[in-house]
């Protein structure tokens, strides 16, 4: 042991006396502060994790594996070079103490250069003093994967540089390996990953990377970098002793022994995947359920059943298992059940005959007569992208966590309300699966979890039927006819609910209903900036091309908005909303009740402005005639009193946007969906709070304004190269003045 930490403080000598080393930092840092620069600047609010924009970046992981394979090739490279590999192999110390002394050494240099760049986030804080977005529970976990993949590259460094005996190859064939490993290649399966469970839309880093920058540890990743490190430490071993000795066959010896060690490995990773553990540290000490799923629970009458029905063994049923079994004991009134649907055929018969099952993996939510059935197999595909586009740090147990969460709270109602989308008017159809036009999206998302929904076709009705708990109006073409708006007034004073997503540039005839319950609709349209580019053509192109956004980051004080501090809303050529003077006002109780409330929603940024010509192309600012931001691009009205004494007169309720192409399938990303889902919740008077799973903690919220950006860009970008490039200067006058030597045999301590 003595021998090892003599040999791994002459390593550390060597290299801290190397100004290359600093420099070499020092390109690392700008590289890496610049990625997360970026990201911090332009990704507050679209549902990124703070120590995901840390971890998973693909420029942070080539930065990574660039300065790693240039350490870990000269490990061994600088003594082959300079022929001090023979005198270092004539002291009294073995071969597993050199590579043991230079791997630790290797795995200390690469995180002394990468732990700057990952306490950015901390960094940060410096400056913002009041931002806790940062989950330490996630930034360790990420933490953890760095220091694997350290460890891997070391050792995979010292293997091909004893193999190749010349850096630049070996270094070549370290980075390759590295990509194999990190990004999308043929090694993802080692790890239990496939090639899009980790990717976060346009990072295309592996799963075991981004599920660790998530909180997500799981063991098979972990046993693989462990199990692959201690495979390299024995070749890298063996191949020392060859070099020393030089046995004949002992290349022989070596390849056989290699492929045994190979053969163990490959025999741990199978028992690892076939019983894998995995953890959420974002969730230790917190219970599945959130509070308001506790309130329902305990008005139950009927215990809730929860049933997996899946064959044991497989990896599909084992991660459902693990998800499920966070339930068996949170509530006395829920119960959990699981069935192997290849031992138990006798329990296996009799769920399949009482839910009528086509497939051997689901999970069965009851409640009395009211069950519904997930099937695991469309969650597992809708995690990999195949159905729809999952938020960041999104994984299979949290799909399967809301999922789950969603279907108790269905079971557990005696019955769903009905949401009505109009029809008749060209609206955006609810069967619509294209991808700026349709509302097939959340037209799933209300059915899933909270209502039935139906088309509502105002010719076919004498009026709006009392069964309509909200009627929704998104995006009509074309102008309501006089009897249509007289039927929609009726449904209004009856006590209903209206949420209205109506576009620029077009005669809705909800114009003079508006401004009966306090709404002014603006005959405008509102730009992102003095400088925005139109391309001539529909709505769905523009959104397409990324043209004519309108960024929402400031929100009114009302529950729909609430929680929504820090999530940007992206609108596309939004009309104002606006209140008529004197309905924003507040009053006595009486006022409250007899006069419509009008609540601002949504705003607009300071550079935006609305257009009062909506035709001219391309737009221009006309000083006096246009109005300057913030604008006001959604509201909400409320008439009436909701209490509790007066529980069957309930306040009629109004959500208007200025937009209906947020809401459309290709557009649910950032605060768009909880927006929509808020105001619906609203008007069906329930729980503002969605009811996802409880992981959703150090989501990156940190809004830096163009006045702020400069004092980040030189904490980050700038402070840590400069840093290392100040201690190169130091290096390089110590060297000068104390005659410091460069080769790796000049500082041999006597011990030796």
């Amino acid at each position: 042991m003595n021998s090892i930490r003599i040999l791994w403080r002459r390593e550390l000598r060597y290299w801290l006396a190397l100004p290359s080393f600093y420099l070499m930092g020092a390109l690392f840092l700008a590289v890496t502060g610049m990625a997360f620069w970026t990201f911090a600047v332009t990704m507050a609010g679209k549902g990124l994790l703070t120590s995901e924009i840390t971890f998973s970046g693909m420029m942070f992981w080539m930065a990574f594996l660039a300065m790693a394979s240039a350490i870990s090739v000269r490990l061994l490279g600088d003594e082959q070079g300079q022929g001090t590999l023979e005198l270092l192999l004539t002291a009294p110390v073995s071969e597993s103490q050199i590579i043991l002394s230079k791997a630790g050494a290797g795995i200390e240099l690469i995180l002394l250069l990468a732990c700057p760049s990952v306490l950015y986030p901390w960094l940060l804080r410096v400056i913002y003093p009041g931002w806790h977005g940062v989950d330490v529970a996630m930034w360790l976990a990420g933490l953890m994967i760095v220091f694997l993949l350290a460890g891997l590259v070391t050792l995979c460094g010292m293997f091909w540089s004893q193999v190749f005996r010349r850096q630049a190859p070996a270094m070549m064939a370290t980075f390759l390996t590295g990509v194999l490993i990190v990004f999308r290649g043929s090694m993802r399966s080692w790890i239990g990953g496939t090639a899009a469970d980790g990717s976060t839309g346009f990072i295309a880093v592996a799963s075991h990377v981004a599920s660790y920058a998530a909180g997500m540890v799981d063991s098979r990743s972990g046993v693989f970098y462990l199990s692959a490190m201690a495979v390299l430490l024995f070749i890298n071993v063996r191949l020392l002793q060859l070099t020393r000795f030089r046995r004949p066959l002992g290349g022989l010896n070596v390849v056989v022994s290699s492929l045994l060690a190979i053969l163990l490995a490959g025999m741990v990773n199978y028992l690892a995947l076939m019983h894998p553990v995995r953890v959420d540290v974002s969730t230790l000490g917190q219970s599945p359920l959130s509070d308001f799923t506790l309130r329902t629970l305990e008005t139950l009458k009927t215990p809730v059943r929860i049933t997996l029905l899946a064959p044991f063994g497989e990896t599909l049923a084992n991660n459902a298992r693990r998800v499920v079994e966070k339930y068996r004991h949170v509530h006395p009134s829920l119960s959990v059940e699981i069935v192997d649907g290849a031992g138990d055929l006798v329990r296996t018969r009799e769920l399949v005959d009482q839910y009528k099952l086509r497939d051997s993996n689901v999970l069965i939510v009851s409640c009395g007569q009211r069950s519904k059935v997930l099937l695991l197999r469309d969650m597992e595909r809708s995690h990999k992208g195949a159905l729809h586009h999952d938020p960041r740090g999104s994984t299979f147990f949290s799909i399967l966590d809301a999922e789950l969460l969603s279907a108790l709270h269905s079971v557990s109602r005696e019955s769903l309300p009905t949401v009505y989308f109009l029809t008749g008017h060209d609206e955006r159809g609810i069967s619509d699966f294209t991808d700026y036009r349709g509302y097939s999206e959340i037209t799933g998302i209300i059915r899933g979890r909270y209502a039935e929904v139906r088309p509502l076709l105002l010719e076919m009705t004498d009026r709006v039927t009392n069964d309509c708990a909200v009627l929704i109006v998104a995006g009509p073409a074309r102008s309501l006819a006089t009897w249509e708006g007289a039927k929609i007034r009726d449904y209004l004073m009856r006590g209903g609910r209206l949420m209205l997503l109506l576009d620029s540039g077009s005669e809705t005839g909800f114009e003079t209903i508006l401004k009966e319950w306090g709404v002014l609709l603006g005959q405008n349209r509102v730009m992102g900036s003095r400088n925005t580019a139109l391309m001539p053509g529909s709505r769905e192109r523009a959104s397409a091309l990324g043209m004519g956004e309108v960024s929402v980051i400031r929100y009114g004080a009302h529950p729909i908005s609430e929680g929504l501090d820090g999530l940007v809303s992206t609108f596309v050529l939004p009309r104002s909303v606006e209140a008529l003077p004197g309905n924003g006002e507040r009053g006595n109780l009486n006022d409250l009740a007899d006069k419509p409330r009008v609540t601002p929603l949504a705003f607009t940024s300071e550079r935006s402005w609305a257009d009062a010509d909506w035709r001219q192309n391309p737009p221009q600012f006309n000083e006096g005639y246009d109005v300057k931001g913030p604008i006001c691009v959604a509201a909400c009205v409320e008439k009436g009193v909701s209490s509790e004494i007066t529980m069957d007169i309930k306040p009629i309720r109004l959500v208007v946007f200025g937009d209906s192409q947020f809401a459309a399938n290709r557009c649910m990303t950032g605060g768009n969906e909880a927006l929509f889902i808020n105001a619906l919740e609203w008007l069906l008077e329930r729980d503002t709070r969605r009811f996802l799973s409880v992981q959703q903690k150090g989501v990156y919220d940190l809004q830096i304004d163009p006045g702020g950006r400069l004092p980040a860009f030189l904490l980050t970008v700038v402070a840590a190269p400069m840093s290392l490039v100040a201690l190169m200067g130091i290096v390089l006058v110590a060297r000068r003045d104390k005659r410091v030597a460069v080769g790796p045999g000049r500082r041999v301590d006597s011990g030796l």
